[in-house]
């Protein structure tokens, strides 16, 4: 889908942000063939014979006489600014696995790169009061998982969340944020610094309203994204009431994958990781283990994608500068990622980000750890 216009980017926040019609409801307004600008016209028994509650139908019908929200104006303004966008479904910079969840939201508040939206992501999350251990192993897996070339996405709560963002920002990474309140009320207030450095090496993201605050129902909406963006999601440290099991349960109906770090017994913020364990998730104890998993799902979802049928086969003449100078390095006996990262004068996370990519094309392969043309 091509840029919308202001006129029909307008409706289409106008209708995604009429009181009782969620994402759920949007998605199914559009399954039947309406859009937004055919919605908002409709008369009020037009509009009740669609379905929608009468808070919906007096909302629209408003409207016209109103005119335009004022929430939606200030939307479309900030939309003007650098480093700033509203990237709406269907979009083609709206992320592919976030369209295949049943609600996705209709439109996503971007500040920073939406572009690394689509890119392979990892989510990491746990309690917000995690033990001194806890915060360590969420800094080392973040750190690692950035140098296996992931995106690492977590909800900016405190705890768990903050040094995920943190550990992957350290090591150089890219990370994605998801807010549980709009872009303009950072929470917690004391991440707002944090909040800045993602936008400028990541991005963050938002469902909501600019200047919506947050509120607890909106959480576990925002733990949806989490994981819908990502391959999989990595529990740390989770009590058997903490968010994160919400996050672990909705990343099972998304069919994504659930890693768990077990611990002591004796540490009550270890229950919810082993109550995952017991239920199935993927004990795990190093990012290798993670990227092992996941690395088949990747390729099949590379060779499958309709991008891929519908394009000829990768060839290095369609690498970008920094691919191509990393596989030109490359040769048919195998060179370790330092070697390699030696070789190029790029560092490692950069590196495995850019083998990721060409072994999922096809140019390269792996063996034991060395890479090698094909």
């Amino acid at each position: 889908m091509a840029l919308m216009d202001e006129s029909a980017l307008r409706q289409w926040l106008e209708l995604a942000l009429t009181p009782k019609i969620g994402a759920r409801t949007f998605q199914r307004l559009l399954d039947q063939g309406l859009n937004p600008k055919d919605i908002l016209s409709q008369s009020q028994q037009s509009l009740v014979a669609l379905g929608l509650p009468e808070e919906a139908v007096q909302h629209i019908s408003g409207l016209s006489k109103n005119g335009p929200t004022s929430v939606v104006e200030a939307m479309l303004r900030w939309a003007e600014g650098p480093n700033s966008q509203i990237v709406t479904l269907g979009h083609e910079l709206y992320p592919e696995r976030l369209k295949q969840i049943s609600s996705p939201p209709p439109f996503l508040c971007v500040q920073g790169e939406a572009e690394i939206l689509s890119q392979p992501q990892l989510a990491i999350v746990g309690s917000r009061y995690p033990t001194q251990a806890g915060i360590q192993q969420t800094l080392d897996f973040a750190e690692a998982l950035t140098d296996h070339g992931w995106i690492i996405t977590s909800g900016l709560a405190k705890g768990v969340d903050g040094h995920a963002h943190r550990g992957c920002l350290q090591a150089g990474g890219k990370t994605v944020a998801v807010l549980g309140s709009g872009l303009q009320k950072i929470y917690p207030k004391q991440h707002a610094r944090l909040a800045e450095e993602i936008a400028n090496q990541g991005a963050l993201v938002s469902e909501l309203p600019l200047s919506m605050p947050a509120h607890a129902h909106q959480f576990p909406q925002r733990n949806r994204i989490v994981s819908g963006l990502s391959y999989g999601v990595l529990v740390i440290e989770a009590g058997l009431k903490s968010g994160s099991l919400i996050t672990a349960r909705q990343a099972l109906e998304q069919n994504r994958e659930i890693f768990a770090v077990p611990g002591s017994i004796q540490n009550p913020q270890k229950e919810g990781c082993h109550y995952l364990i017991q239920q199935g998730a993927n004990l795990v104890q190093s990012a290798n283990e993670i990227t092992a998993l996941l690395q088949p799902m990747l390729k099949l979802e590379r060779r499958s994608s309709t991008h891929s049928a519908a394009s000829e086969r990768v060839t290095a003449e369609h690498l970008d500068p920094e691919e191509y100078r990393v596989m030109n390095r490359l040769d048919y006996e195998g060179m370790t990622v330092d070697q390699i990262a030696l070789l190029t004068s790029h560092p490692v996370y950069q590196v495995t980000s850019i083998l990721m990519t060409l072994e999922l094309n096809g140019l390269i392969r792996q063996d034991q750890g060395l890479y090698m043309r094909v």
